[in-house]
């Protein structure tokens, strides 16, 4: 994939209020980009500063080395599909689907063969005669989504387009998107708030906090090593430990919680003795085990570099396929998530456990 969509330098200010500030990104052909964000983060005036609905202060968007940051919306052939489906109501299908081909002076028999050929992209062929009322809302996100694949745009936008759908849908259109927009090599730019959907759905992620991209990269990259403590605990779960660095040995640093809990870390992540560290460790890299098999007394590092402690289950969630513990490991409150089922013996609430990690599941991270 060739670098295909730039930004240099973009920022947008409204009065006071930083929207964007000074964000640089290229994105490839064929690629789909999620930016991710909590709410005010920025990311839907990034989105509209690349549509052309919004005028950058500085900065500048480019198409294949081409400058459009003061080119209209509407001959940057982009592609755009919001979250409340931006339907015509007194249109039928066919005719939202027609009408930006109208606009650009498509002849009527081109116009239907490409209305044919969108609605078939989305499967729902034979629904042209149809009115938006007249859908469910997935069938109505599929039209906006075949109206924005009409005229064959080079880039599609999309802002938060399954919002308003519920979860089981959502999943579904998660995937129906990817389809597309791999089967016609898309390139896409998909705004979400939505972490399982970033992952699920991008090639890269791009976190925006204040207006500012403080993470670009892969999925798993975003997710195994992120980069500060935003970035940990904004996708997916993380617990959050802060230490003391007390003692190096062995290629083993060892370092203290406030209230004393011992942990060890590879010396590489710890820096000198003294070093104040905010360590990362994922719910599901948390292990539980019968209270008495692992740990007893003060444990050595294990195979793979586990180490285990005592702990006792405060709270059990049921969530289907995995329970959630909180467990609490001397002050320390911790969550552990693990596989559910017939076959996997649970723990109950006041239940004493052996807890253990290794250190290779721990990642220093910046705090913010």
């Amino acid at each position: 994939m060739t670098q295909f969509l730039t930004v240099e330098g973009l920022s947008k200010r409204f009065d006071r209020t930083v929207a964007v500030a000074d964000v640089t990104l290229s994105i490839k052909r064929g690629e789909m980009l999620a930016l991710l964000g909590p709410s005010g983060s920025g990311k839907t005036t990034m989105l509209r500063l690349l549509a052309g609905f919004e005028t950058p202060d500085a900065g500048r968007v480019l198409v294949e080395g081409e400058d459009v940051t003061r080119v209209e919306p509407v001959h940057r052939r982009f592609g755009m599909v919001f979250q409340h489906y931006a339907l015509f109501p007194h249109m039928t299908v066919y005719d939202n689907l027609a009408f930006p081909l109208r606009t650009r002076g498509v002849t009527r028999a081109e116009t239907d063969r490409r209305v044919e050929e969108a609605l078939g992209r989305v499967r729902l062929p034979g629904y042209g005669a149809r009115f938006p009322a007249q859908l469910s809302g997935g069938q109505q996100q599929r039209v906006a989504l075949a109206r924005a694949l009409v005229y064959g745009p080079p880039v599609l936008l999309m802002d938060e387009p399954l919002g308003a759908l519920d979860k089981k849908l959502r999943e579904q259109m998660q995937l129906e998107i990817k389809h597309i927009q791999r089967e016609l090599r898309l390139t896409v730019i998909y705004v979400t708030h939505d972490q399982e959907e970033a992952l699920t759905m991008s090639d890269r992620i791009a976190v925006m906090r204040q207006g500012r991209i403080v993470q670009l990269g892969p999925p798993e990259d975003l997710y195994e090593r992120p980069a500060d403590q935003f970035v940990a605990d904004f996708i997916g779960e993380s617990n959050f430990l802060e230490v003391t660095v007390r003692g190096i040995e062995g290629g083993v640093a060892t370092a203290l919680t406030d209230d004393g809990l011992e942990v060890a870390l590879a010396v590489g992540d710890a820096g000198a003795d003294g070093t104040r560290l905010t360590l990362a460790l994922r719910p599901e890299r948390v292990r539980l085990a019968p209270a008495g098999g692992q740990a007893r007394g003060p444990s050595p590092l294990g195979a793979g570099g586990y180490r285990w402690w005592h702990g006792v289950i405060e709270e059990v969630v049921y969530i289907g396929a995995t329970r959630k513990y909180q467990v609490r490991l001397g002050g320390q409150l911790l969550v552990a998530q693990q596989q559910a089922g017939a076959d996997v013996p649970g723990f109950r609430e006041g239940e004493n456990v052996d807890v253990g990690w290794s250190m290779a599941d721990l990642r220093v991270v910046h705090k913010h």
